[in-house]
């Protein structure tokens, strides 16, 4: 009895010492290395360190998380090989021309509530610092500044996956993977 009462005990003093790191929605920890939010409220905390216009969601709502080694937000050219950033999107709108509708997404500002479109989109991107003669490269990574933001020449993106769905019934309609190509 006294052997079970001992491993309790310690169980509960590890439970204590085990805290889980997370971020609150809309918030930014740099310590946790993890971003849940508005994506317009991302750019905000970069620019400004805080949100100064919460009506500027941006329509758009993102999870970001990067590695230990990145040096947030966009890397550097001497961040350790394999060091990586990766978010994922969702959008909804009505017209999937463009990139998939993410140039006429629907209004959205609470994360709780499907807005009234046709389609939700979901991307996920991964970007990863690589060397030259690097695997990635062979199966179609690409250059991350080529998305229009300021990562270093040796950060590329690894892994690229849209996925739309029907906005009202939740089914998936089509999955595209542009990164690693698959050979078929």
């Amino acid at each position: 009895m006294r052997k079970l009462l001992t491993v309790g005990l310690v169980f509960v003093v590890l439970s204590f010492l085990a805290v889980p790191m997370s971020a609150r929605p809309c918030e930014l920890s740099e310590k946790a290395r993890i971003y849940v939010g508005w994506e317009g409220y991302f750019y905000q905390y970069l620019l400004y360190g805080q949100v100064v216009d919460p009506s500027s969601t941006l329509d758009s709502w993102m999870v970001v998380k990067w590695s230990k080694g990145w040096s947030f937000p966009f890397g550097s050219e001497n961040d350790p090989e394999k060091s990586w950033f990766a978010v994922h999107f969702t959008w909804y709108t009505n017209d999937l021309s463009g990139f998939f509708g993410y140039e006429t997404r629907v209004a959205w500002n609470n994360v709780n509530e499907i807005p009234d479109a046709s389609y939700k989109v979901e991307e996920y991107v991964k970007i990863m610092i690589i060397g030259e003669n690097s695997k990635y490269i062979e199966k179609g990574a690409y250059p991350a500044a080529s998305l229009g933001y300021p990562f270093p020449s040796n950060a590329y993106v690894i892994h690229q996956t849209v996925e739309v769905y029907n906005a009202t019934t939740g089914e998936l309609l089509f999955e595209i993977t542009f990164v690693p190509f698959r050979a078929s």
